[in-house]
This record gives structure tokens, sequence and C-alpha cells, in this order.
């Protein structure tokens, strides 16, 4: 019975332990940019076009580990469907995590009709931006979810929309 008292202390020890590793590991995450700045405020219809441009284009996670996309310079034209396929590794989810800011790009740019997506701020930019996931399940939720999945628009405006 000691042995076993022993025992559940210990494990019960090393998981308070793991939370306390967990806390200082959460504490030592940069913070993200702000989520709005006080310079110029964006159109209300921006981004009007869509057309996307990768200037010279590097990524990494981590300062200490290599870029994961490397010079990467294209444009994508505005108000046309773009698919981005590659091979596992190649970058695709690195590329959107870069146009939603989860990673900042090291070196070089990326313009939304002509605006640095990384001068302004993260609602500014995640808000006005969707993209159609690989999930085979069309919608998850209520559809009042997803229609306004910021719950930005009161009902009314909801069932305009609708109608």
């Amino acid at each position: 019975m000691l042995q076993a008292w022993v025992v559940r202390s210990m494990c019960n020890l090393e998981n308070k332990i793991v939370s306390v590793e967990r806390i200082l590991q959460y504490i030592s995450i940069p913070e993200e940019p702000p989520l709005s700045t006080s310079g110029d405020k964006l159109p209300h219809n921006w981004p009007s076009e869509g057309e996307i441009q990768l200037r010279n284009l590097h990524v990494r996670y981590a300062p200490q580990l290599p870029f994961v996309l490397k010079g990467l310079s294209v444009t994508f034209p505005g108000g046309m469907k773009t698919g981005i396929v590659g091979r596992t590794g190649s970058g695709k989810s690195t590329l959107i995590q870069a146009l939603f800011r989860i990673v900042e790009p090291t070196v070089g740019q990326i313009l939304v009709d002509g605006v640095d997506i990384c001068t302004i701020g993260l609602h500014d930019l995640r808000s006005r931006l969707s993209i159609i996931p690989q999930d085979p399940t069309m919608f998850e939720g209520t559809v009042r979810s997803n229609l306004d999945p910021l719950n930005e628009y009161n009902d009314d405006q909801i069932w305009e929309v609708l109608g």
C-alpha cells in the first residue's frame, strides 16, 4: 500500500512539473503583432481586386532553423481561383501561414492589392481573407456561425444577406 501511494504521489508530482514547464514555455513565446494599427486605415472594401504578390519571400519557423520558403517571388492575379498544390513538405501550409501572419516573413514582402500585410493589424488582415480548407466537411457548427464566424452582424443583417 505504501508503494502504491509513493508511485501515485510521484506521478502527480511529475504531472504538476510538466504543467509548470508548459507555462514557462508559453511565457517565452513572443507576442503576436497588434490586432489593429493606429496608422492609415484600410479602405472598407480592401481587398477589392485580390491580387497577391510575393516578393523574395523567405520564411522560417525559428531563427535557428533553416528557411522553409526561400526567395519565392510570384504574383497571383486577383479575381481568379488559385489552387496551391505540391508534395508533402513543399511549403503549401507555410505559405498560407505567412499570408495570415501566423508565421512572419524573415525577408521579403507579401502584398495584397498593393498593401504590405506586415504593416497592418492582424484583425484587419485576418478578418478580410479566407481560405477553403482541405476538409471534406462543408460546414461545421450552425449556419449562422458559418455565415458570420466573427459574430460582427446582427440577425436582421444575416437574414437580409440570405434573402
